[in-house]
């Protein structure tokens, strides 16, 4: 008779503790997933941010005012001077 009880309080106790670990298992991936949310809403902003400056920045408004002050050099031999620095001639491809 105490075996049989004695059985089943450590058969409840060991149902406890399966409970415990899954739901501490089960927390833990819950605040990872929370942080990895977290984590996408600041990178989506970002993303955002970087694509309206990238906009902005390539708005052809923008790059007229630039080049015609003269804060924007504009080099039309690009890919010569190039060539000049390295002795290697470069193939372009269509």
């Amino acid at each position: 008779m105490f075996f049989r009880f004695t059985s089943a309080v450590v058969l409840v106790v060991l149902i406890a503790l399966a409970g415990i670990a899954l739901e501490k298992q089960n927390l833990a991936i819950r605040r990872a997933i929370s942080r990895q949310q977290y984590q996408m809403d600041i990178l989506l902003e970002s993303y955002a941010r970087l694509r309206l400056k990238t906009q902005q920045m390539g708005d052809p408004r923008r790059l007229l005012e630039a080049i015609e002050s003269g804060k924007l050099p504009l080099k039309s031999d690009t890919f010569r001077d190039h060539r000049q620095k390295t002795g290697k001639k470069t193939k372009r491809t269509r």
